[in-house]
């Protein structure tokens, strides 16, 4: 067996042992109709990237269906069976929930399906756009002192992170940047010493993570910490998808031993992140030192973070508006059907013409917005963009139960989509799906024979494309990554990695000790 089928076999088992399990834990006609929806949604996804050739020649869009199919329906399924609790728990309308997901997955696949017929490789092709790439080097290999120069210019954009203003904003772009030192242990096991020194890199890749974990708890983001981990994770989950080796002892062992690793120190970092939680109500307004002292004086305080916790699912049986669903908060993260189910549910009460009169209005708003403020200006655009501080998912709580604005509640396109368009918004989606999956394949690179491999760029969005590739907080969200936001990660990776060049151009003309040993600049 080869590894590839392995581990979709691996996933669909698990999938079907939570069958009865669920059944089990709560019989009601709901649950077992929601268990059996998710179970047959995610079975179309697994049966279809274990059977077809997508996952080989378009693995970034391939990986999107399957981040999906995870954040949205079967990593519930999985986890929730996991934690002997009922699929539908807390949840406000599970059964519409899961069988719209299920709708617009079986769409996200019909609609790559026909994305691969349509956009078969032949010898003959001339593309513009790639060639254009390829000259920028986007598709070339970088070097390991690219990765880490790259690493140290992300670093600094910690420091406006929470910040707002145009330099902020214009600083953060630089953040993905952060996450590139961790593909060097990726690099290094396709190529070996050749490409670099593994056993020092490994050493500094522990002090750099070290540094970012300080970062993490003095800005109290969670996702700090652990973005660069659950990146080359899913850099091997892809790797371990798409290979046709032979499944071995060693490999056996090897992924055993890291399951129990991940059990012994998943209490532990789940307990750090709720206090991360407890905290927050004191960040921006205590120094970075108090806060990382704070926070690990409640990481110190199991009775603490017990409380915090059953005060947040008491709270979530009352409020107008709550995200409990996950109890891990570290898996939480990669669960989002808590946030699906409840916009939703606020988008499925917005019945009279003026509240869908207003969301338009909101929502063309929105999608304006995504210009440069001067180009606005000179359109005499009259937009003001500090009045949109808010997302979409507030917007559609504050309709539905006029919760304040604020708090970035996240929203879906698909709940935002149905409000505007109702029936013809399956057809919309399938038409944005083409675009978005030719727009993910474009960070891959695909040689005429022969499978398509990741570009650097696209190792470095992985972790946005596997949870956000082809579902978005918001329509707007979709109109600006092709509006703006693609383009300009294009443009700060190719300046930065130009940068590079001629900063390692300049050290080699300077003719240093070591210059001969210096990594050939890509």
């Amino acid at each position: 067996m080869t590894i590839r089928h392995a581990i979709f076999n691996c996933l669909i088992a698990f999938a079907a042992l939570t069958l009865p399990v669920q059944f089990l834990i709560d019989p009601s006609v709901e649950n077992i109709a929601c268990t059996c929806t998710v179970f047959a949604a995610s079975l179309v996804v697994l049966l279809y990237l274990r059977e077809t050739t997508a996952l080989k020649f378009h693995p970034l869009s391939s990986f999107a269906i399957l981040g999906f199919c995870m954040t949205s329906q079967l990593g519930a399924l999985l986890v929730q069976t996991c934690a002997l609790t009922s699929l539908t728990h807390s949840l406000s309308d599970p059964l519409y929930t899961f069988c719209t997901l299920a709708l617009y997955q079986l769409i996200a696949v019909c609609a790559h399906a026909a994305y691969r017929f349509f956009s078969v490789r032949k010898a003959t092709d001339v593309n513009l756009i790639r060639g254009v790439l390829d000259w920028a080097g986007v598709y070339r290999i970088p070097s390991c002192g690219t990765l880490w120069y790259m690493g140290c210019i992300g670093l600094p954009t910690f420091f406006l992170w929470a910040h707002e203003g145009v330099l902020a904003k214009l600083v953060n772009g630089f953040t993905f940047l952060v996450w590139a030192p961790f593909l060097i242990p990726f690099y290094s096991r396709e190529f070996g010493d050749s490409y670099c020194n593994a056993r020092l890199n490994r050493f500094l890749l522990v002090g750099y993570s070290a540094v970012i974990a300080v970062f993490g708890l003095a800005l109290n983001a969670r996702g700090i910490i652990f973005a660069g981990a659950v990146t080359i994770a899913l850099l091997y989950l892809l790797a371990g998808m798409r290979s046709t080796a032979p499944v071995t002892g060693r490999a056996v062992f090897r992924i055993c031993a890291l399951a129990v690793i991940l059990v012994a120190i998943g209490g532990p970092m789940s307990d750090l992140a709720t206090s991360m939680a407890i905290v927050r109500q004191v960040r921006g307004k205590v120094s970075a030192t108090v806060m990382i002292r704070s926070t690990l004086h409640v990481w110190g305080q199991p009775s603490l973070i017990a409380a915090y916790r059953a005060d947040q699912q008491v709270r979530s049986r009352y409020g107008a508006y709550d995200e409990y669903y996950i109890a891990n908060p570290l898996l939480a993260r990669f669960v989002e059907t808590k946030f699906y189910d409840s916009s939703f549910h606020f988008a499925r009460t917005l019945t009279t013409e003026r509240a869908k009169q207003q969301l338009r209005d909101v929502s063309i708003k929105f999608a304006w917005a995504g210009l440069p403020t001067p180009v606005l200006n000179a359109l005499g655009i009259p937009i003001d963009k500090d009045d949109l501080n808010y997302s979409m998912g507030d917007y559609l709580a504050y309709l539905s139960r006029g919760v304040p604005l604020g708090g970035r509640k996240t929203g879906n396109m698909f709940a935002q989509g149905i409000a505007l368009f109702g029936p013809l918004f399956p057809f919309i989606y399938a038409a944005i799906c083409i675009p978005l999956f030719g727009l993910l394949d474009l960070l891959t690179i695909r040689p005429v024979a022969g499978m398509a491999t990741l570009s650097a760029l696209g190792m470095l969005q992985i972790w946005e494309f596997f949870l956000n590739g082809i579902t978005f907080e918001s329509l707007h969200s979709v109109f600006h990554l092709f509006l703006r936001y693609f383009a300009q990660t294009l443009a700060i990776y190719v300046l930065v990695l130009a940068t590079s060049r001629q900063a390692r151009s300049a050290k080699t003309r300077a003719g240093p000790p070591n210059a001969a040993a210096w990594p050939r600049p890509t």
